[in-house]
């Protein structure tokens, strides 16, 4: 079972995410919060967490100090034991789904939509975007400060070396 935290709301009730066995630093900065759904065990440091859509993390998360989840309108969801290590930035614009098991080091930044720059005539900023969104399995580890761009599919069991920009789908069990 999981817990919304928008039943929780800020310090007058962080008994309850104590009693359901969260840990949730003081300086975490949850904002929509009605759009965030704890399971059991989760542990957030001095992160920052923005609800601007549904953001889901699953059983024994640890979202480490300074890592951003910022939702962009669109849905994250975390499965079981995912740990997200310090300035990591997991966006969720075009959707962001990582199975279980994951582990995401400093500094990677997921990003499930792009600027189109489809035409020379108009500014960039003009163009709008694409939202396809990222697909991480379960028992992945990405090195740190890897960048996965939109439309990204990284299968189960694959690992993803520090530095890597991952442009195209990664196989299960691939080592990239």
């Amino acid at each position: 079972s999981a817990l919304c935290w928008g039943s929780i709301c800020r310090r007058s009730n962080r008994w309850r995410a104590r009693r359901f066995g969260a840990r949730i630093d003081p300086g975490a900065d949850i904002r929509f919060p009605a759009l965030l759904t704890l399971g059991p065990g989760v542990v957030l440091g001095r992160c920052r967490v923005i609800c601007t859509g549904p953001v889901t993390l699953g059983e024994r998360c640890d979202i480490r100090d300074d890592a951003i989840i910022d939702a962009q309108c669109g849905p994250v969801t975390l499965g079981r034991r995912v740990g997200v290590n310090p300035f990591c930035i997991l966006y969720g614009a075009g959707g962001l789904s990582i199975g279980n098991d994951v582990l995401i080091a400093a500094h990677t930044v997921v990003i499930p939509s792009n600027h189109r720059i489809d035409g020379l005539d108009v500014p960039i900023y003009d163009q709008g975007t694409t939202q396809q969104g990222v697909s991480i399995g379960s028992d992945v580890w990405l090195g740190t400060h890897v960048v996965v761009l939109d439309g990204v599919t990284i299968g189960d069991g694959a690992v993803v070396a520090a530095g890597a920009v991952v442009t195209r789908d990664v196989a299960p069990r691939a080592i990239v």
